[in-house]
């Protein structure tokens, strides 16, 4: 019960956070646990029942967080979309050391992107994914020798296009405007933060997400933000990241569609997002095949439509802003010490 309750306590310490993952597999077994406690109410009555009662409690909160991640309100949008106010975006995290044998790359020709955001990449897989420039001729890559390599493949223009290092931390993530068959431009981040582990926190990782919201928040075209963000739909940081950026996630009354781990048939979660702001609505969620890597590629189709027609979501109340802006500060100030060390 105290390892399923310790994702409340609002830190930036690894293993406090990575509670959040294993959410529907925690509550599995505390299910399991409590059908085992039952086993002991006729020799330990009182204990039992105490025990049962607060596993109970726990698995209602589970059931509260993950409730909006099961399939609930049926089929997406309307998909009489125009073609030309449609939007594909996928997301695959190739994983570093996977042998790019050209499975991935039949993926991409069969979900037909727009956009394209591949993680992990090195020159190696950048040599292998360069036959999708024929169709997809608008790129940008920055390999790192590291886990952080990325890269966008379009084929829709791209304009203002830089690789930035957002909230100071050293992953490289994409910051630019992809230009629709309409003429319209709409703004695209393509991210990959450092996730929560033993040699790091998690705050690296929730100012670059913060961050992402604040670009969003700051701009006047409607916005889309994919990648690997190594967090859970669910978590304090991603619904922050959500507020500042008025994000909808498609995944809420769709389904769970766990990306990662796509070696493991138990201990899954999402990981890969696609987020979108007021003006898009989504049609269709798609979870690929495996290819090699630890993660499902994943694939977003969307639909440029009027704003009042889509979700709409509230302004973030000054607080929650400046709590970003701390959060973010503190990563800088945290990267600044860590490079002068």
């Amino acid at each position: 019960v105290i390892a399923n309750l310790l994702s409340l306590i609002p830190s930036d310490i690894w293993w406090i956070r990575i509670t959040d993952f294993p959410r529907l597999q925690s509550a599995a077994a505390l299910a399991l646990l409590a059908l085992a406690a039952a086993c002991f109410l006729g020799r330990y009555r009182y204990a039992s029942m105490a025990l049962i009662a607060l596993m109970l409690a726990t698995l209602i909160y589970h059931a509260a967080v993950l409730l909006p991640y099961t399939p609930l309100q049926g089929a997406l949008a309307d998909s009489a979309c125009p073609s030309d106010k449609r939007l594909a975006v996928m997301v695959a995290n190739v994983r570093l050391s996977n042998d790019p044998d050209g499975r991935l790359i039949e993926q991409v020709r069969r979900y037909q992107p727009d956009v394209f955001v591949v993680l992990e990449v090195n020159d190696q897989w950048l040599d292998a994914l360069a036959p999708l420039e024929q169709s997809m001729p608008h790129t940008v890559h920055r390999t790192t020798g590291s886990y952080f390599g990325i890269a966008l493949y379009s084929r829709l223009p791209l304009h203002s296009t830089e690789i930035r290092y957002l909230a100071g931390q050293d992953t490289p993530q994409i910051v630019t405007e992809v230009e629709l068959r309409t003429g319209e431009r709409v703004d695209f981040l393509g991210i990959h933060p450092r996730p929560p582990h033993p040699s790091q926190s998690a705050l690296g990782r929730d100012a670059i997400l913060l961050k992402a919201g604040l670009l969003l928040h700051d701009s006047d075209r409607p916005g889309v933000v994919a990648g690997d963000l190594n967090a859970t739909p669910w978590e304090r940081a991603v619904t922050h990241m959500r507020e500042i950026g008025r994000l909808v996630d498609p995944r809420a009354g769709y389904g769970f569609l766990p990306t990662y781990d796509a070696q493991s048939w138990w201990m899954r979660w999402p990981l890969d997002h696609v987020f979108y702001e007021a003006g898009f609505d989504a049609l269709e969620l798609i979870r690929g095949e495996a290819f090699g890597s630890d993660h499902f590629p994943y694939v977003a189709r969307l639909c440029r439509v009027e704003q009042s027609e889509s979700e709409t979501r509230n302004r973030p109340d000054e607080d929650t802003l400046q709590n970003a802006r701390d959060t973010i500060e503190r990563a800088r100030n945290q990267d600044t010490t860590a490079a002068s060390s």
